[in-house]
């Protein structure tokens, strides 16, 4: 966890946010990247941990929605 957020810290700026997610199977961290820079970020942090170890996500752009009972 360590190391993945010091990578982080190196390689994100402004804007960007990272921190330690969850606890089970030694940690992960969950970090919010802008889109310019994603595919720099999930290159680098692969580089460290190994293909496909960082998995992106994606936040919709539709807001709440009203649920009726």
């Amino acid at each position: 966890l360590a190391l993945a957020l010091a990578a982080s810290d190196k390689h994100l700026g402004a804007g960007s946010a990272f921190r330690v997610h969850g606890g089970g199977f030694a940690g992960s961290i969950i970090a919010f990247v802008p889109n310019e820079l994603a595919d720099y970020y999930r290159k680098e942090m692969n580089k460290i941990f190994g293909e496909n170890s960082c998995t992106p996500l994606f936040i919709r752009k539709q807001v709440a929605g009203v649920v009726i009972p």
